[in-house]
């Protein structure tokens, strides 16, 4: 496999065609807004062609290859990945990726319908709506951080503010939700939303996409997707509040929880997962962290910590905020002893 500089990109236009019409991310990468990499299996008249943005991997083209290009994309997919395939491709996943404990995640795809109108929202008293852009981060309200990071997707932090849409949502001076999209390419473009826990079920996500949705419409980009776990119930009821339609289903795959938000999961489904992550972590240790948040999830408070604990004390490398910000172990938030924990791998990381 060889990876490409970004204006060789479109020459992998093909070969990613029918992935792309699900995935704005696709589109958006080979146009060069958004950041990501790309290899072929060979320069002249590739035929298979592998895309990384984030922790997305996105892989397309001829499945019948030889050995050799299997172990070559083996070598590029972490185990850590987030994985779209062609169909074709389910049949090679042993040899093409080293994760042998992925899981499958349903997903949702909906989309503004022709011609169809987005339906506005006003805001609870007390609540402001800002649009996202230069203005908003030179008046560095509260909770900035959490837009800060979706500038590392894009190109440049120019790239962003020319292309990016959305609209946030303030609460004394502090973003408490927002809605932006996550990829822009021609009249295409993907729109996400977050809100901070605490804040939900006032209408704050719904305020914020139906003006971002808006504003989409307004500058040309009618195409508007919104992809969403099919768990995420909260997620696909705003899309359908605002206006947006269910136009397929399809399927990542992934050793991380099919979900975002404490109750999408049933417990018995909770507990399946933590004894498949446990199992999992037996060959690759960073599994413990989503073996604990099944736990917990399915009410099991003391397996969660055991998992937390043998993750942290097998050399796990990642950060304590992460365990700490995790939704599904926010029911141990108020442990002394899941602080103890967090507290040993600050110590670890600083040591």
């Amino acid at each position: 496999m060889f990876k490409i500089e970004q204006t060789a990109y479109p020459v992998a236009q093909t070969i990613l065609g029918e992935l792309a019409t699900t995935h704005v991310a696709i589109a958006a990468a080979l146009d060069g807004t958004i950041d990501a990499e790309l290899w072929l299996d060979q320069q002249a008249k590739p035929e298979i062609a592998l895309v990384a943005n984030g922790d997305a991997y996105y892989l397309a083209g001829n499945a019948s290859c030889h050995a050799e290009t299997l172990a070559g994309i083996r070598q590029i997919i972490p185990d850590w990945a987030y994985l779209f395939v062609e169909e074709p491709w389910l049949a090679q996943l042993g040899q093409v990726w080293s994760n042998a404990f992925a899981i499958e995640h349903p997903r949702i795809r909906m989309g503004l319908p022709p011609n169809g109108s987005v339906k506005p929202f006003l805001l609870p008293a007390g609540f402001e709506l800002a649009p996202i852009d230069r203005a908003l981060f030179a008046r560095a309200p509260g909770n900035l951080d959490t837009l800060e990071g979706e500038l590392e997707g894009w190109q440049s932090p120019e790239a962003f503010f020319e292309a990016a849409i959305g609209y946030c949502v303030l609460h004394n001076g502090i973003i408490v939700s927002h809605s932006l999209t996550d990829s822009v390419s021609g009249t295409r473009c993907e729109v996400g939303v977050g809100t901070v826990a605490g804040f939900r079920r006032l209408g704050l996500g719904r305020a914020a996409a139906s003006a971002t949705v808006a504003e989409c419409v307004r500058r040309g980009h009618h195409a508007v997707e919104w992809h969403s776990h099919a768990s995420n119930r909260g997620s696909l009821a705003i899309a359908a509040a605002i206006g947006l339609v269910e136009r397929d289903r399809h399927t990542a795959l992934s050793c991380s929880l099919p979900a975002e938000n404490a109750g999408d999961l049933d417990p018995g489904h909770c507990l399946e997962l933590a004894h498949h992550f446990e199992k999992a972590s037996e060959a690759i240790d960073w599994c413990r962290f989503h073996a604990a948040g099944a736990w917990a999830l399915a009410g099991e408070h003391e397996r969660a910590l055991e998992n937390a604990r043998l993750l942290i004390e097998g050399g796990w490398e990642g950060e304590a905020e992460w365990l700490e910000e995790f939704w599904a172990l926010r029911s141990l938030g108020d442990d002394p002893a899941f602080h103890t924990l967090l507290s040993r791998q600050r110590a670890q990381q600083d040591g």
